[in-house]
């Protein structure tokens, strides 16, 4: 079943509030979980052929990249 376009933003909102409340102790779980909640919406919105959506999904997935490639530095 097809996730209708505010669903799928709605995943982009949980995975950015993952990462936004993301302690030190659970840094790595949230990431994990954003990342999976952003692959998600990702193929969603690739399902339902919405390119904004999957623009969208894809620059918090390469921004979260970024961080966990910075995550052990510091």
């Amino acid at each position: 079943m097809s996730m209708t376009p505010d669903e799928i933003f709605q995943l982009i909102v949980k995975a950015d509030e993952r990462l936004k409340y993301a302690t030190d102790a659970r840094g790595a779980a949230r990431r994990a979980q954003a990342k999976a909640l952003l692959e998600q919406a990702q193929a969603a919105a690739e399902e339902i052929g919405n390119a904004g959506l999957v623009e969208q999904a894809q620059r918090r997935l390469t921004d979260l990249r970024a961080l966990e490639g910075g995550a052990g530095s510091g």
